[in-house]
């Protein structure tokens, strides 16, 4: 997001599920972009290897039985990063 930028977090709950918004008023996620973030290799910088997010896809697909998408994303103005996980009985 660059020196300047913010990043916002929001939690959300309902009785099934805890939601978790990440906002920055960074550059932006091109619509067609908006999947292909979560797979390996893809990058829009000249260092890095693409792994970060797929990683997180990863952990809270396959551990956490949650998910993680592109919310929205405005050029320029505002991208969110959502996160939606299950609750589970305390009791199981």
């Amino acid at each position: 997001i660059g020196k300047n930028g913010t990043v916002e977090i929001k939690l959300y709950e309902d009785k099934y599920s805890v939601i978790i918004d990440f906002i920055d008023d960074c550059i932006g996620i091109n619509k067609s972009d908006f999947s292909k973030i979560f797979e390996p290799g893809f990058t829009t910088k000249q260092r890095g290897w693409g792994l970060g997010l797929t990683l997180v896809n990863r952990i809270i697909s396959d551990y956490h039985k949650g998910r993680i998408y592109v919310k929205n994303s405005l050029k320029n103005v505002e991208t969110t990063i959502r996160i939606e996980l299950k609750k589970f009985d305390k009791k199981s």
